[in-house]
């Protein structure tokens, strides 16, 4: 079938022929010619393909789904292929990576019919940074399942891959999984299966060829359907859409086919493509196909920054005199937020967290509380615990925290992608934004274009962060790699609460590896709406003053990203703008001294600033930049450094 069924070449014209003919097939290019998705109808069965500047980038993929009430994935006949429809979409984000977006796009829709005549539309949208698409089923009235997807994604024998592999459920710590927390296998063939039975998490990163790049995921999952992820197998270099594990969540009191009501529209499917990887970095594709925000009055989405005591000191990080330090930590830095984590509901009761509350509203920080969103679905002690998941009880609660004072909730081990549990979620954020409260999930999916839609969830983890560095000395000794495939993965599509900044060599007796260099270029090379920082008081007070004032002033919003150089695994040099200020950072993945020329003429001309870089025995040294770096800089960043480069225009 790969090597048979060649692609149409021309303009981006439909070219259905005639029914008797045993294939027909359409192309639709992007508004800028250079990528092209290929619908194909071959005995009945649909594929599609995509091409990026002639090169084969996906072979023709299998489409279609299986309802309980039909079958839509073969003997499927042609009705209609809509005209050319031009997409464009300006939006803003609260937080981001980007604040101002302009999506466009070319927009077909082709409708099949099965041999009970039942219809299913394939909407197909390809922009210059890839094609997403989706089915409907126009049908009204009736109450179905999707019993499998048949979607598939078809690379070239010599792809390699990058990799997430999603844990199996009821597994892990207290039977918390699956949480998105694992280290991606990085550059390996594909057609590898994945080490668990649940497979691969979203986003999926592959390299086609030397130069092509394709970043897979998918983005509106609403309550209407349920999380996916790619299949374990993937002979050939096949993937294949998955649905979750039968005991994830709730176990199998929830079932895994997700129940629709018709008319019905899936989720969509991404295929983000690039020459280089500049465009994946840089995509908003996940944004720019959800749905508009739901929340009215965002004035209340407040990104910034936030003090963590947990991360240092665990529960013991609850006691109120310890919160104390951090509160002063965060007041003293003019951070926005201080994170309460788990317990506090026993340790310093609601009393107490409203008087810590108004005495950090005094001080201009805004608390954020912990909660364990579990009914009987896991077996994780902390606290409080079912609050979130009873609608009465939670909306109840969000009233009474918010009385107090509270700005926002970090929500913690979800353990699992079903429909209902997809519903939990929103209804969390739904009810969260009348209260005027952002969200943090934690132990969670991954966000599905979410941050657009309800940007009231300012951050998720749906990451192996900076806590797990902490646990085990394995897990610091891959920090630097992992830190260098997560801006080309999961960072690409939603905000990541990885809690960067560690600035003592040791912490829980692990060894920290990175340099602090590396560490400080972390709030730039990690895109979070609050960026909750891992930096503990006495830490603070043995930084130089050029490191303090970065950290009072690095956002943790921005109005544009910028792909400077990098390779998956290996180094990264981001650049993100945030009014007249730009911040370039760098990290180093591997423990060899490279040099690193990144061509910064991009930066405003007369621009100055400051440029941060390790010195010798794990210290810190500045140098003032007086005005623009030109392309020939050179920058020496030792094994597991980094570098971070403030300026603004004069």
């Amino acid at each position: 079938m790969k090597q048979r069924i060649g692609f149409l070449m021309g303009a981006a014209a439909v070219i259905f022929l005639n029914g008797c003919q045993r294939e027909q097939a359409m192309i639709l290019q992007s508004p800028d010619g250079n990528v092209s998705v290929q619908f194909i109808l071959e005995d009945g069965k649909p594929f599609y393909a995509v091409r990026l500047e002639g090169e084969t980038l996906l072979e023709p993929s299998p489409l279609g789904l299986v309802r309980a009430d039909g079958d839509f994935t073969g003997s499927l006949k042609p009705i209609s292929i809509s005209r050319l429809e031009r997409i464009t979409d300006e939006y803003t984000m609260p937080h981001g990576k980007q604040s101002r977006i302009r999506y466009q796009a070319n927009r077909r829709v082709i409708t099949l019919e099965n041999p009970q005549k039942q219809r299913m539309e394939i909407v197909f949208q390809v922009s210059n940074d890839g094609a997403a698409f989706r089915y409907q089923f126009p049908e009204s009235g009736e109450q179905t399942s999707m019993e499998r997807e048949a979607t598939g994604f078809a690379f070239p024998r010599e792809t390699v891959s990058w990799l997430h592999p999603m844990h199996d459920s009821k597994t892990g710590w207290e039977k918390t999984y699956p949480s998105y927390e694992s280290h991606y296998e990085i550059e390996k063939p594909v057609g590898r299966p994945s080490p668990f039975a649940a497979g691969w998490a979203f986003p999926a990163l592959f390299r086609v060829g030397r130069t092509g790049w394709v970043l897979l995921s998918e983005s509106g999952v609403y309550e209407t359907y349920c999380g996916c992820r790619l299949g374990r197998d993937s002979e050939g270099g096949l993937y294949r859409i998955a649905f979750p594990q039968a005991d994830e969540h709730r176990g199998p009191q929830d079932p895994v086919a997700p129940a629709v009501r018709l008319p019905f529209a899936s989720p969509w499917r991404l295929v983000i493509v690039g020459r280089g990887l500049e465009t994946i970095v840089q995509s908003n594709l996940a944004t720019d196909v959800a749905e508009e925000s739901k929340v009215k009055d965002t004035s209340f989405i407040k990104p910034g920054r936030a003090a963590w005591s947990w991360l240092r000191y665990d529960t013991a990080g609850t006691e109120l005199p310890v919160l104390r330090k951090f509160l002063d930590l965060a007041a003293d830095m003019g951070w926005e937020y201080m994170l309460v984590d788990a317990d506090w509901d026993r340790i310093l009761g609601y009393d107490r967290v409203a008087e810590l509350s108004k005495e950090a509203q005094n001080r201009g920080v805004e608390l954020i509380l912990w909660y364990n969103s579990n009914g009987d679905w896991n077996n994780a002690p902390p606290t409080p615990k079912n609050r979130m998941h009873l609608p009465d009880v939670r909306r109840e609660e969000f009233k009474r925290i918010s009385e107090m004072g509270i700005r926002g909730i970090k929500v913690d081990f979800f353990g699992g992608d079903k429909q209902a549990t997809m519903q939990l979620y929103r209804e969390i954020l739904k009810d969260a934004a009348e209260y005027n409260l952002v969200v943090n999930f934690h132990g969670a999916t991954l966000p599905r274009g979410w941050q657009r839609t309800w940007p009231n969830m300012v951050t998720t983890e749906a990451v192996m962060g900076m806590e797990y560095c902490t646990f085990d000395q394995r897990n610091a000794d891959r920090q630097p790699e992992h830190a260098c495939v997560l801006p080309f993965t999961r960072n690409v599509v939603a905000p990541m609460d990885f809690t960067p900044v560690v600035m003592s060599r040791r912490i829980r007796g692990v060894r920290r590896v990175t340099t602090p260099a590396f560490e400080l270029a972390l709030p730039v090379i990690f895109e979070s709406g609050v960026q909750h920082f891992g930096l503990a008081p006495f830490e603070a007070e043995q930084l130089p003053d050029f490191a303090l004032e970065y950290l009072k002033n690095v956002p943790a919003a921005w109005d544009r990203t910028r792909f400077v150089a990098g390779y998956p695994g290996k180094e990264v040099v981001l650049a993100r703008q945030k009014g007249a200020h730009w911040y370039v950072a760098a990290v180093n993945g591997e423990n060899k001294t490279k040099t690193l020329s990144p061509d910064l003429s991009f930066l405003p001309k007369g621009c100055s600033g400051l440029l941060i870089k390790d010195g010798p025995d794990d210290t810190l040294l500045s140098q003032t930049i007086h005005e623009r770096p030109d392309s020939a800089q050179t920058f020496q960043v030792p094994p597991y450094g980094g570098f971070v480069l403030h300026v603004s225009a004069n």
